[in-house]
């Protein structure tokens, strides 16, 4: 008779003995292999050689490192790439950064006019101020009213203008919207406001055909999506000087 059937419970009693013998081996030789890698963790630099990393939580690790090193060297180039606005004694009212305008000057006073337009003057300008029936020529910004940077003729980088000025007629010949067209009469050559123009004095009535139009189709759809949602709109202007009408 075999020892199977003569008593089968020690031959199983012997099969689990000798699998949980299998396991304990398998569970030192993986616990000694980790102690090994934090033992040479902590006595060495980190580098991205494979023989630092075993198994899978080695390769999870190195994969970890790697991309940490990446988004730190990202954020070095990002943060040394973007002007900001520093107030300070040397820097002049009006500057053109963020993009946009920035003042160190005294606290915004906010004017309303009988339209609805509300502006603020960044700083002054001098000179002949701006008629109907002159051209106008000036820089501009323009932003959803949530502050969304949309375009501007300044030379900012990528959405950007490459720094000429816009031209365009004052007057009710014109074909600027209401609101700019409000804002830019009366205003002196080198003279900056930023104003907040209501949907009525902007593109509502044809988000199309009004000017400023900005020269490419995901702005210009920006543009027909504020018109349609009834959405006001910031526009940060600066008088560059006038011209008669040729």
């Amino acid at each position: 008779m075999s020892l199977a059937r003569a008593n089968p419970q020690l031959v199983v009693s012997r099969a689990n003995h000798t699998h949980r013998r299998r396991f304990e081996s398998r569970r030192v030789a993986v616990t000694a292999a980790r102690g090994k890698r934090t033992v040479d963790a902590s006595t060495s630099s980190t580098t991205d050689s494979s023989d630092e990393y075993v198994g899978v939580d080695g390769e999870f690790q190195r994969r970890r490192d790697v991309l940490t090193r990446t988004i730190v060297g990202l954020s070095g180039i990002i943060f040394a790439r973007t002007p900001m606005a520093r107030a300070g004694p040397s820097e002049s009212a009006g500057d053109w950064s963020s993009p946009g305008l920035a003042s160190s000057g005294p606290p915004a006073r906010y004017v309303k006019t009988p339209s609805g337009l509300v502006y603020e003057s960044v700083n002054e300008g001098s000179g002949e101020a701006a008629k109907p029936g002159e051209i106008a020529v000036f820089e501009y910004v323009m932003r959803r009213a949530n502050g969304y940077f949309i375009y501007g003729t300044i030379d900012c980088g990528i959405g950007c203008g490459d720094g000429t000025p816009a031209e365009y007629l004052l007057g009710s010949s014109g074909k600027l919207i209401p609101g700019l067209d409000e804002l830019l009469t009366g205003m002196k050559p080198g003279e900056k406001k930023r104003a907040l123009i209501k949907p009525e004095l902007g593109y509502a009535s044809d988000p199309k055909g009004l000017e400023p139009q900005p020269p490419e189709y995901g702005q210009r759809r920006q543009i027909e999506r504020i018109a349609s949602s009834n959405e006001p709109m910031i526009f940060e202007v600066k008088l560059v000087k006038t011209r008669p009408r040729r």
